[in-house]
């Protein structure tokens, strides 16, 4: 199936009222583990890649990689850049063909210092001219990710205003808004608080789908609960990290006594990378489908509407952007 923009799949989750998924890959085996999980759970998906994965990977190899499996797959998929800090990061993502893009203008390229609501306004609404120009959507953020403590003391002020979401969707025109509301990245210290009463407030007065990010640890029950008041995608992300390293150290905890077993009895060690890797992948793919079924978007891929003929207008509108790409962007 060819890849189909964000939006696409969010209205689509919109109308069903699901969760999408959104799941970073880093190199061949989460890639693989992430596309076999969809198709089993028949769910569709949001693929994303980070810029910082830039300094793992050369892009152009894993999207080559990604795109091969996309072509093979039966179930809708978006391509998207996740967090992107400046707007000639974005840029060089939508000339690989990235069907979605987020710029990330709360932070400053160095992705640590903050950068004010007008430099975010500004950065965000330039990269929403120049994706827009080439059909793409982009996702911006407002307020900041970040646990929230028992009493809320020192954590308040990370979360979003709802009255300056709105105002920054309209003067931005994004597509997509992540909100802070009490997740963080990584894992969290206890039981997060989730804000749902802000979540409520902001999805009252702005008219976007919203995302969650840092859901790594965030009880079913929040989630499910912040499908419902509009959240459509949902990040996840140290919870496949979770599930590879653990099936790593448990093969190779088996190696190292098989190791020591051939080495007392004067045997040759056997070595064979795969023996780790492919325990680890069958992980991350129990780890994608668990949160598939939570987000309520196991079976969904079959009553979308990128079927049959439709198909065919989705490779159309995969080369338009291509070529609007090529001749806008270069």
């Amino acid at each position: 199936m060819p890849l189909v923009t964000s939006t696409e799949i969010l209205a689509h989750a919109e109308a069903e009222c699901y969760g999408v998924g959104a799941f970073n890959a880093i190199n061949m085996e989460s890639a693989q583990a992430i596309f076999e999980a969809a198709e089993i759970e028949r769910a569709p998906f949001i693929l994303q890649v980070t810029q910082t994965t830039l300094g793992y990977t050369e892009p152009e190899e894993l999207v080559a990689l990604i795109k091969a499996l996309a072509e093979k797959s039966t179930v809708p998929v978006a391509l998207h850049l996740d967090h992107g800090r400046s707007f000639e990061k974005v840029m060089q993502f939508l000339r690989l063909g990235f069907t979605s893009v987020m710029i990330d203008g709360t932070l400053q390229e160095d992705g640590k210092s903050p950068r004010s609501y007008e430099e975010n306004v500004a950065v965000t609404k330039k990269v929403v001219e120049a994706a827009h120009a080439v059909g793409v959507p982009v996702e911006g953020e407002i307020g900041m990710l970040g646990q929230i403590g028992e009493d809320l003391k020192g954590g308040e002020e990370a979360l979003t205003d709802p009255d300056l979401a709105a105002q920054f969707v309209k003067e931005t025109g994004v597509d997509i808004l992540a909100v802070g509301v009490g997740t963080t990245h990584g894992l969290f210290k206890g039981r997060p608080i989730i804000r749902h009463d802000r979540l409520q407030e902001i999805d009252r007065k702005v008219d976007v789908p919203l995302v969650m990010h840092g859901s790594t640890g965030v009880p079913d029950e929040d989630v499910q609960l912040g499908i419902k008041e509009g959240i459509r995608k949902i990040n996840y992300d140290t919870g496949i990290r979770i599930g590879f390293l653990e099936a790593v150290s448990a093969e190779m905890k088996k190696i190292e006594q098989e190791w020591a077993e051939a080495d007392a009895a004067g045997k040759v060690r056997k070595y064979d990378i795969r023996r780790v890797l492919k325990p680890a992948r069958a992980a991350m793919v129990e780890s994608v489908r668990e949160r598939m079924r939570t987000f309520l978007s196991s079976g969904q891929a079959d009553k979308f509407p990128v079927r049959g003929r439709k198909v065919d207008e989705a490779k159309a509108a995969e080369k338009a952007r291509e070529a609007a790409v090529a001749q806008v962007l270069e």
